[in-house]
């Protein structure tokens, strides 16, 4: 055994031979001692690169920092750029170090002639504040113009400014932003949360509409509304199954870049802010109310040759229908009479029951700075609910229409309107309101409408459009309403025989005899002959003049 506690060595004894695995240890030491030392080194030079150089990371932490903005891009459903926030500069002042305030506000104003004199003068002697600002928005160019004039006490501050490429293109879908960045109309408004967000996270804000489409729209509802003499027009495209508006003009337009330059008139919202009592597009709920509640059927015959007179009011149609009318003649031909007749059938409390879940009652859902509710009392005698049968007694928008004729393109579920591209796959909330076959019916109807009644200026051959007009008369004169004022529409969904989109065109103030099917339905045909191909629909060429 081995004792035991420590070794005794003899003094006249030889050491015992170290262990052989001695000499490598101590090669580990000195290995580790390199290691060490190396590690050390290491260490020193990235002191020095520190110093030195600076932190290369830095630049990559600088350039993700650069990516936050306080608004986000907002592009389109393709990703073309709408709107963006670029580097301006303000220029700026401090009094307490110009010499001459006359003398340099007429330099300024021969480099700026836009900045007033007066206002200069009162800005660059105002003693109180430490800087004042001059002028804000300004690009580099002028920045540097400025500076260069080397005048004391002037200068210039980095601020943002909201900018728009697409110049007045889709401007009241988009609104503007102030020179602080602070919304004040369109998506703009309506998505301030999402877009401050999406700035903060450095990506794009992407719209459902479509530049392309965007751009027809316009130019058409243009053209439509200076050949009529209107005083303003209107105009909106959905994809209606989905919600997604693919197109949304007001007229007249406005360049968001140049706020200071465009009326306020010109501003106006009319696809979701103005209120209009539509008129004609409103029977075609009336007849699915009736077909719902079965009320009425298609192969009942109405006598429909005379007025029919309520409460001391007299109901007629502009074109009486002689013999025997149907359901389809009273869209076809538009029937006052038998729209009427068709709300008497539901009563006040069935109707507003309709309305409310079609949406009529209520402000659009589209994520726009002003959401104007519709005027929509209770109809208190049977008067007015006759008069609601036909288009009269509730003001709305068109974008509220429109959201309401998404019905024909889900089998009768209403889908809500929304400015926001979805994703893939994304979830749909619809309301059903009619049945799939009432809804058949009614697209029946609504073709017959194009093909033979008062849309037929809205046609186009191969695409199959189904919808109806609509001429109502604005409040004014002795009588209540101005027969020489209209507001004139269509409202429809396409193709008929598969329907996926919701058109909605208006023109305010057209005169007397501007009728819906005059000057709102050719605007639609003429449109859609444009944008099919874009939504992969194909149309026959226009039959050629004899």
């Amino acid at each position: 055994m081995r004792p035991l506690g420590a070794h005794v060595f003899a003094p006249d004894r030889p050491l015992p031979q170290a262990p052989l695995e001695a000499a490598p240890a101590r090669n580990r030491v000195r290995f580790l001692a390199l290691g060490v030392f190396a590690v050390l080194a290491l260490l020193a030079g990235r002191a020095v690169q520190l110093a030195f150089a600076g932190d290369p990371l830095a630049a990559p932490r600088a350039s993700v920092g650069a990516l936050a903005l306080p608004r986000a891009d907002i592009v389109d459903r393709n990703g073309v750029l709408l709107a963006t926030t670029v580097r301006a500069w303000a220029l700026t002042a401090e009094p307490a170090l110009v010499r001459d305030a006359g003398a340099t506000a007429d330099v300024l104003r021969q480099e700026f002639p836009s900045l007033d004199r007066q206002t200069l003068l009162r800005r660059l002697t105002n003693t109180d504040q430490t800087l004042v600002f001059l002028d804000r928005g300004l690009t580099a160019e002028e920045r540097d113009r400025a500076l260069g004039l080397g005048l004391p006490g002037i200068g210039a501050q980095a601020e943002h400014r909201r900018d728009y490429p697409q110049g007045a293109l889709a401007a009241h879908a988009l609104g503007f932003a102030d020179i602080d960045l602070n919304p004040r109309a369109g998506v703009e408004l309506g998505l301030d949360r999402e877009i401050r967000a999406a700035g903060e996270a450095g990506r794009a804000v992407r719209l459902s509409l479509d530049v392309r489409m965007q751009y027809a729209l316009e130019t058409e509802l243009d053209a439509a509304a200076r050949a009529s003499g209107a005083s303003g027009a209107a105009a909106i495209l959905l994809d209606g199954r989905s919600g997604e508006t693919l197109a949304l003009a007001s007229w007249p337009s406005f360049d968001p870049n140049n706020i200071g330059r465009s009326p306020e008139d010109a501003r106006r919202d009319r696809v979701a802010g103005d209120l209009h009592e539509l008129g004609s597009t409103i029977k075609p709920f009336t007849v699915a109310m009736a077909l719902e509640e079965e009320l009425a059927s298609s192969g009942e015959l109405f006598d429909l040759s005379q007025p029919l007179e309520l409460d001391n009011t007299v109901i007629a149609d502009h074109e009486p229908i002689s013999g025997y009318a149907t359901l389809r003649d009273i869209l076809a031909r538009s029937s006052n009479v038998g729209a009427a007749r068709l709300a008497l059938r539901l009563g006040g409390a069935r109707q507003r029951s309709y309305l409310e879940r079609l949406g009529l009652t209520s402000a659009t859902t589209l994520q726009l700075g002003r959401h104007q509710a519709p005027l929509a009392p209770h109809a208190g005698s049977r008067r007015d609910v006759a008069a609601l049968g036909f288009g009269y007694g509730l003001a709305t928008t068109p974008a509220t229409l429109a959201g309401a004729y998404t019905v024909f393109a889900n089998n009768g579920a209403r889908v809500a309107p929304t400015m926001l591209a979805l994703a893939p796959g994304a979830e749909i909330e619809r309301t059903q309101i009619f049945t799939a076959d009432v809804t058949r019916q009614l697209l029946v109807y609504l073709r017959a409408a194009v093909t033979d009644g008062t849309g037929r200026a809205a046609d186009v051959r191969g695409l199959a459009v189904a919808g109806k007009t609509g001429t109502a008369e604005k409040p004014g004169g002795a009588q209540g309403y101005d027969e020489s004022r209209n507001f004139s529409s269509f409202a429809g969904v396409f193709p008929a025989n598969d329907p996926r989109y919701v058109i909605v065109v208006a023109l305010d103030d057209t005169g007397a005899g501007e009728a819906g099917g005059l000057v709102a339905a050719p605007v639609v045909a003429r449109t859609l002959r444009r944008i099919a191909p874009m939504l992969g629909l194909r149309v026959e060429p226009a039959s050629a003049a004899r």
